[in-house]
């Protein structure tokens, strides 16, 4: 007698079919989550342009030379 464990076909591919539909349920939980992170930083940049009004804003070149980008 053998101490292995049989498994049949048809659990065998149930097994496969939720493993596939959990790759899927990730990769869209990952889209979304990115989705709401752009959502949230769009609201950030419009609540600042609001906040500043006309002001000047810094432009992107000089932005780029202090955060070492350029």
């Amino acid at each position: 007698m053998s101490n292995t464990l049989t498994v049949s076909n048809k659990s065998r591919a149930a097994w496969s079919q939720l493993d596939k539909q959990l790759i899927q349920a990730k990769a869209l939980l990952r889209q979304m989550r990115q989705t709401v992170e752009d959502v949230e930083d769009a609201r950030i940049i419009e609540r600042a342009k609001i906040a500043h009004g006309n002001k000047p804003r810094i432009p992107w070149s000089q932005v780029k030379k202090e955060v070492g980008l350029d």
